[in-house]
C-alpha cells in the first residue's frame, strides 16, 4: 500500500527500476535527480535482484536522504520493480524514470508548478528528446495537448508523465502481463479516470538510445506492440468502444478498426449545382462521380442521400442523372435560395431522417470503404463532436490533414505534402484530435448539430466549418480526425477560391481566444500552413536559458488556466 502524502502535499516521487545499468548513464540519471532546481523530490531506485558490483557500490554511496533504495531479493521485471518503488511512494505524485534516461533540471519544478496551481489536474506530461549513442539531444517530440483518440493509436503521452498518487493507488499501479506497454496501459487507465490533465509543452525528459531500444528502432521489440494492441483493446472494452485495436505490422503502429454493433441511419447531405471538371484527360461531373463513390465503396449500407440542388445551375437533367446512381436512397432537395454552403446544409438536415449527420461536398471521391463506419465510430463517442478525414488532391499530395491555428488563424495542416509521408511522428497514419476539420467530409450526431444551431448563416460561403466546430468544442465536444479515412478532393470545383476580408475579421472577432491557443497544437513547432518543424536545438538551448517558456495546457481548461493562456510566462 502506498504511503500517504508528505506533510504540505507538494511531494514528487520519482521511481526508477534498476537493473544491471551502464555505470556511467546511470550516474548521469541520478545526477540529473539531484541537480533539479526544486528540491521537494524523493528518488526511489528498486534494485531488480541481484546487481553487479559496480551498481551496488553506486547504491552504497548514496547519502543524500531524499534517496531511498529498495533490493528485491529476486528479479521481478520492469512491472514489478517499479510497482515495487510506487509501494513504498511517499509523494502527492508519482512519476517514472528509467535508469539509463536524464531528467532536464526544470522537470519536477515544472510538474510541482502545475499540480499546485490546478488542484483538480490528475496525469501531467511533458515533452521530451532522445539522446544518442554518444549523448547528443536530438529528435524533439513537441507534443499536442491532451488527445484522448492519439493515445489509444499511440502512447503519444511517454515521457515525463506524473501521476497524481492517489490515482495510482486506486488503479493498483502498473498491471501484470503487459510488459513492453505498461506505461501506455497505465496512461489509459489514469486517463479513463483523470479529472483533468495537463501538457508542459517543454522537453523535460532526454530518453536514451541504446542499441537495442525502442528510443533507436521501435521494430527492436515487437513484442512490445503486441502488448500495446492488448493495453489498448483492454481499454477498448472497458470504455465500450465498438472497435478492435491491431498492429499495423509495416509502419509499427496501432490501428482502431471499427466493429459496429448498431448501424444507425446516416444522412448524407450533398450540395451541387452540377459542375464539370477535367482530371488526366478525363471530363465528369462531379456530383456523379461522388455519388457514384458513395454508392459502389461504401461498406456501410444503412444510409440515404439527401442531395441539395443550387436553384441557378441545377437542371432536371441532371436530377434524373443523379437519382438514377443512388436509386431509392436519393432524396431530392431542391433550394430556392440564393446559394450559401450554411443555409444549403441547413436546409438538408432539415429534410434528413438519420440521426447520423455526414457533410460531404459534390467534388469529392471516396477511397476508404468503411469511411462511413469510421465517422459513425467516432462521432457515437460522449465527448466527440465533429469528425472529418484527411482529403487528398487528385495528383497524391495532401489537401489536408485537419484544421490547426497558428498565429491566430485557421489554416491546413500538411498541405500539399505526399498523401503517403508519415507526418509528425507518424501524425499521418493515426486517428488523433484536430482544431477543426473541413465540411468537405464532416460527420456529426444530429443533437450535437442542433444544439450548437447548426452551420452559421454568417458565414455562407468561408469558415463556416470551422465556426461549427469552435461551438462544438466550446461546449465541451472536441473534433477528431481520422487520418486513415482517405478522400479524393478536387478542390475548389465546385466554387472559385475567394475569402473576403470581413470572413476573416469575424471569424477572429468570435474565435480570436480558441485560434489563438489551439490546444492540439504545440506553441514551439514552427511550420506554417505545412508539416510541423521542430525549432533546431540551437533555439531549443536558447529558450532553456533565458527560462523562457509555454504555460501548461489544461483540460478540460479551468478558469485560471483560462485567464492564463494568452501570456507567454518567463522566469
Amino acid at each position: 500500500m502506498m504511503a500517504s502524502a508528505n506533510g504540505d502535499g507538494s511531494h514528487l516521487s520519482i521511481v526508477v527500476p534498476v537493473y544491471q545499468p551502464d555505470t556511467e548513464v546511470f550516474v548521469e540519471a541520478i545526477d540529473s535527480v539531484l541537480s533539479q532546481t526544486d528540491p521537494a523530490w524523493e528518488l526511489l531506485l528498486v534494485a531488480d535482484g541481484p546487481q553487479p558490483d559496480e551498481t551496488n557500490e553506486i547504491l552504497e554511496g548514496l547519502d543524500d536522504p531524499r534517496i531511498i533504495v529498495r533490493r528485491l531479493s529476486e528479479q521481478q521485471g520492469i512491472i514489478g520493480a517499479t510497482n515495487a518503488g510506487v509501494e513504498i511512494a511517499t509523494g502527492e505524485f508519482v512519476s517514472f524514470l528509467d535508469n539509463d534516461d536524464v531528467l532536464h533540471h526544470d522537470a519536477v519544478a515544472a510538474v510541482r508548478a502545475v499540480y499546485e496551481e490546478h488542484s483538480t489536474v490528475d496525469v501531467i506530461y511533458t515533452d521530451e528528446d532522445k539522446l544518442d549513442l554518444d549523448g547528443k539531444r536530438h529528435d524533439p517530440f513537441h507534443k499536442p495537448g491532451w488527445s484522448p483518440e492519439r493515445l489509444r493509436a499511440q502512447m503519444y503521452i511517454g515521457h515525463f508523465a506524473a501521476y497524481r498518487s492517489a490515482l495510482i493507488e486506486e488503479l493498483g499501479a502498473l498491471r501484470p502481463g503487459y510488459d513492453g506497454a505498461q506505461d501506455h496501459d497505465l496512461a489509459l487507465r489514469a486517463t479513463e479516470r483523470a479529472r483533468q490533465v495537463a501538457h508542459i509543452p517543454r522537453v523535460l525528459y532526454h530518453w536514451r538510445q541504446g542499441e537495442n531500444s525502442t528510443a533507436l528502432d521501435p521494430a527492436a521489440k515487437t513484442w512490445a506492440f503486441d502488448a500495446g494492441v492488448r493495453a489498448v483493446q483492454s481499454h477498448i472494452d472497458r470504455t465500450g468502444l465498438d472497435a478492435t485495436a491491431t498492429l499495423e505490422t509495416n509502419r509499427m503502429i496501432i490501428e482502431i478498426e471499427p466493429n459496429l454493433v448498431d448501424k444507425p441511419l446516416v444522412s448524407i447531405i450533398i450540395l451541387t449545382g452540377g459542375f464539370v471538371r477535367s482530371v488526366a484527360g478525363e471530363t465528369f461531373i462531379l456530383v456523379e462521380r461522388a455519388v457514384r463513390s458513395v454508392v459502389e465503396r461504401s461498406t456501410y449500407d444503412n444510409y440515404e442521400i439527401v442531395m441539395v440542388f443550387d436553384r441557378d445551375n441545377s437542371t432536371d437533367e441532371l436530377i434524373e442523372r443523379v437519382s438514377g446512381i443512388a436509386g431509392d436512397k436519393i432524396r431530392v432537395v431542391r433550394d430556392p435560395n440564393p446559394f450559401s454552403f450554411s443555409g444549403a446544409n441547413n436546409l438538408g438536415v432539415s429534410h434528413a431522417k438519420g440521426d447520423r449527420l455526414v457533410f460531404l461536398n459534390d467534388d469529392t471521391e471516396i477511397v476508404t470503404e468503411n469511411w462511413l463506419e469510421r465517422l459513425v465510430l467516432w462521432m457515437d463517442q460522449p465527448d466527440v463532436g465533429a469528425v472529418g478525414c484527411c482529403l487528398e488532391y487528385p495528383d497524391g499530395r495532401i489537401q489536408q490533414a485537419g484544421v490547426f491555428s497558428r498565429r491566430g488563424e485557421p489554416f491546413h495542416r500538411s498541405a500539399g505534402l505526399a498523401a503517403d509521408s508519415h507526418g509528425y511522428f507518424n501524425a499521418h497514419l493515426i486517428t488523433l484530435n484536430s482544431l477543426a476539420v473541413t465540411g468537405a467530409c464532416l460527420g456529426l450526431r444530429r443533437d450535437r448539430f442542433d444544439a450548437v444551431g447548426g452551420f452559421s448563416y454568417e458565414f455562407p460561403m468561408n469558415f463556416n466549418d470551422v465556426d461549427l466546430c469552435m461551438k462544438l468544442l466550446a461546449q465541451g465536444w472536441r473534433s477528431v480526425l481520422d487520418n486513415r479515412l482517405r478522400v479524393v478532393h478536387f478542390e475548389t470545383s465546385s466554387r472559385p477560391v475567394r475569402v473576403d476580408a470581413w470572413e476573416v475579421g469575424l471569424m477572429n472577432d468570435r474565435w480570436h481566444h480558441a485560434l489563438s491557443n489551439d490546444p492540439w497544437d504545440n506553441p514551439n513547432l514552427m511550420g506554417y500552413r505545412v508539416d510541423e518543424l521542430a525549432p533546431p536545438a540551437s533555439l531549443t538551448r536558447l529558450r532553456e536559458l533565458s527560462g523562457w517558456r509555454w504555460p501548461a495546457r489544461i483540460w478540460p481548461p479551468d478558469a485560471r488556466a483560462e485567464s492564463d493562456r494568452d501570456e507567454v510566462v518567463a522566469s
